[in-house]
């Protein structure tokens, strides 16, 4: 997913959190075509539930999670040693975390999301992906990177109860239902924003996506060696979904990320966040013939108050020092 996909990914603004997410520029300078950039991730990352459900109708999970992750590991490796050389290589005391991170970011994130939306509906994984920043900061209050406060565990029990809201009655009804696929998705992506910081307040971005997608090609590949990865029944739209798969929710996104938020504060960018489900939405009504019920509107606005409200800037400074992390899904995704 994507993610990426790939999924809601900035830290709250002002926090620890958020301050070691540092990118290349030492200070954001809003231009328009950092702010086309946005939303144009927004686009991208919000057309992969649609196209992705299209493409699994003619290709596996394992297949589609293979030819993403492959075409996305040579664009993104040859960029890192283009702008890099030999820079772009880890040392050998960041590989382990590198290959951990490269796991839980890449491997299982958007292999979780994939699992799930083979198994479910567009606009129920399109709004699953927003739980995304609140596992983020509940992640990050259990490391002590961040402080819970009132106001952001109220914004916790919101969108959690959004969540349930939507879930409550299908997740455990048949054993490990698609919507705990979603949620692991969530999970897993989580855990990776807040442990990735690292890695990037040393490396340039470009080069920490290289790596991560580098890294989850060899597990990603053994898991889909049995699958076949271009089946000879898949109709020329599943195939043209896959294309657009790996290019527009995967290559394009991450690359137009990485534009925008070396120029715009997560503040800014959390905003845009939240029209991702709207967009998903709507080409799932379009593209797939969905429809939407009660309970879809009901999340999307348990969830969007209650990421805005543990998001919300508790300190005096209204500038933020970096962004969000770049890897949706599903985008994250």
């Amino acid at each position: 997913m994507g993610v990426s996909k790939h999924t809601a990914k900035a830290a709250p603004s002002g926090s620890r959190l958020e301050k070691v997410h540092v990118l290349s520029h030492p200070a954001f300078a809003p231009t328009a075509a950092a702010w086309w950039a946005l939303i144009g991730v927004q686009i991208c990352f919000a057309s992969f539930p649609a196209t992705g459900k299209l493409a699994l109708q003619g290709f596996s999970p394992w297949a589609l999670c293979f030819w993403r992750v492959a075409c996305a590991a040579l664009v993104f490796a040859v960029l890192a040693a283009w702008r890099h050389g030999r820079k772009a290589l880890p040392t050998w005391g960041e590989l382990i975390p590198a290959v951990l991170l490269s796991l839980l970011g890449i491997t299982l994130n958007q292999l979780f999301f994939l699992l799930g939306l083979a198994h479910s509906s567009a606009v129920r994984g399109g709004l699953l992906v927003m739980i995304i920043p609140i596992m983020t900061l509940a992640w990050a209050v259990l490391r002590r990177h961040e402080r819970l406060g009132l106001r952001r565990a109220a914004g916790v029990g919101c969108a959690a109860l959004g969540v349930l809201l939507l879930v409550g009655d299908s997740l455990f009804a048949d054993g490990f239902s698609a919507d705990g696929f979603f949620l692991a998705n969530a999970a897993c992506y989580a855990v990776y924003l807040v442990e990735v910081r690292r890695l990037l307040q040393r490396h340039a971005p470009v080069v920490v996506v290289a790596w991560m997608f580098v890294l989850a090609l060899p597990p990603v590949a053994w898991l889909a060696h049995n699958e076949t990865l271009w089946p000879v029944t898949a109709t020329l739209g599943q195939q043209t979904a896959l294309l657009w798969v790996v290019l527009v929710p995967t290559v394009f996104a991450y690359l137009l990320n990485i534009y925008a938020l070396q120029r715009l504060a997560a503040s800014v960018t959390a905003v845009f966040v939240c029209f991702q489900p709207l967009l998903a939405g709507s080409l799932a009504v379009v593209l797939l013939g969905e429809t939407l019920s009660w309970r879809d509107g009901a999340t999307f606005v348990l969830v969007v108050f209650g990421v805005w409200l543990a998001s919300r800037d508790n300190t005096a400074h209204k500038h933020a020092n970096s962004a969000e992390s770049q890897g949706s899904g599903q985008g994250s995704r």
